[in-house]
């Protein structure tokens, strides 16, 4: 899971009222942030002048941080946090603290008014209370995963499905915008690896999975060439460091690469399908904050009644998705009737859930709290039942005014906020529900 690494300091000006106190709260809230989760980088000392402002800077570049924070004890000049920034310029937190007399609400107010109009990424936070806690650390996580879509790699084999126009990308805005780049190949390519791989490296793991399932009622032939593809997949993933893969599955090659996805995600590879590269970079998002497996899932149905939605797809889920071990069952393909899917029903729990479509200027990502309940094999896939925080008529009117994409991807936890401020450092709409 995400552990973001933040640099943390304290900023005052000598004659300024609670200037003596700034010491002590280096140390006090360096262990409160760490308490937190975070992977504090305390200053040496606090911020004061030119000198002190360089000398942070420096030791925050130096351990790489992805976001700085900054406790204002007192009012103090703004121009020190630039020459901070100028040694290391990365997304920072202005934290102000009650006191008439110490001008730390003023001066955190003036600091962040200055990095808006450079257009320098930046948040200002209040008081010391619970709520400003989560804030810092929500922000933090954000800009940690913003750094980590900057240096991922993620893979397309062969192009986008045919009729589905809405998951077409532009490589040039995914990277310059949201921040993977994109190592591309044809599908022609990975079959010839596939064929290459030994037979009884297959039959070894093929033998394997068999002994995980609840039941297989598939042919052996395709149960060794999922397993032969695991291989060839994981080859093509590891030669370019790949974080993540899409594949053209649909029509020609379903039921093909289900099995080897479902594998690869419990490796922290994330796994996409129908070449959608947007939203591959979602279930790249949802993984690093989770730290679990995503469900890659289409729209399926709603239920007014209790304002509930199914969500599903053929079936490549990670094992540890689904509510029961002895209900995953390895079957051919829905509408081919052929290959193998791994299929069952997920398991209940608090998720969020994330939409991402567009191109530079349209890039919108739609964003929800909700609830996973128990439901059972209602579609030939890894059905997930989710309980909306919203009537499903609205779900429906926001999907529709906001022109949403078919793919949702869904990961256990509640990390909306994260991705709401992740929004926000990348310079796209967000729309959350509710």
């Amino acid at each position: 899971m995400l552990k973001p690494r933040v640099g943390f300091t304290v900023m005052y000006h000598p004659q300024e009222v609670g200037a003596q106190e700034a010491p002590e709260l280096l140390t006090k809230y360096c262990q409160v942030l760490r308490g937190l989760g975070l992977e504090v980088i305390k200053a040496n000392e606090p911020l004061h002048d030119a000198k002190t402002a360089v000398q942070n800077g420096k030791t925050f570049r130096e351990n790489q941080v992805d976001a700085i924070c900054v406790l204002l004890a007192t009012w103090s000049s703004d121009e020190l946090i630039l020459d901070l920034l100028e040694e290391w310029d990365v997304p920072i937190i202005v934290w102000g603290f009650p006191g008439i007399h110490t001008g730390s609400l003023c001066g955190a107010q003036q600091i962040n008014c200055v990095l808006k109009e450079l257009s320098k990424p930046c948040k200002l936070v209040y008081r010391d209370d619970e709520s400003s806690i989560q804030e810092i650390s929500s922000y933090s996580r954000a800009a940690a995963l913003k750094r980590r879509l900057r240096i991922a790699k993620l893979g397309l084999i062969g192009y986008r499905t045919e009729g589905m126009t809405e998951t077409a990308f532009d490589e040039f805005d995914l990277k310059g915008i949201v921040g993977p780049r994109i190592v591309h190949t044809d599908i022609g390519k990975l079959k010839d690896m596939i064929e290459k791989v030994p037979q009884s490296k297959a039959m070894e793991l093929w033998e394997d999975v068999k002994k995980k399932v609840g039941g297989v009622f598939v042919k052996e032939e395709d149960g060794l060439y999922s397993a032969k593809a695991y291989f060839a997949l994981k080859d093509f993933i590891e030669e370019n460091s790949l974080a993540g893969v899409t594949i053209k599955c649909v029509y020609d090659f379903m039921g093909r690469v289900c099995l080897a996805f479902s594998l690869l995600s419990e490796e922290g590879i994330v796994c996409g399908c129908e070449g959608d590269v947007n939203s591959l970079a979602a279930m790249f998002m949802l993984y690093e904050l989770t730290g679990s497996p995503i469900h890659n899932t289409d729209l399926l149905d709603v239920y007014g009644e209790d304002d509930s939605v199914i969500f599903s797809h053929c079936g490549s889920g990670g094992f540890s998705l689904a509510e029961k071990v002895e209900c995953i069952a390895l079957k051919p393909v829905r509408l081919a009737e052929e290959g193998l899917c791994v299929l069952f029903p997920a398991h209940p729990g608090k998720v969020t859930m994330v939409n991402l479509v567009g191109r530079k200027g349209t890039y919108r990502m739609c964003v929800i709290k909700a609830e996973a309940v128990h439901t059972d094999m209602i579609f030939p896939g890894n059905p997930v039942k989710v309980r909306l925080p919203v009537r499903v008529n609205e779900f429906i009117e926001i999907v529709s005014k906001e022109g949403i994409g078919h793919h949702w991807m869904i990961g256990y936890g509640e990390v909306e906020k994260d991705l709401i401020q992740l929004g926000s450092l990348i310079g796209i709409k967000v729309v959350s529900i509710p």
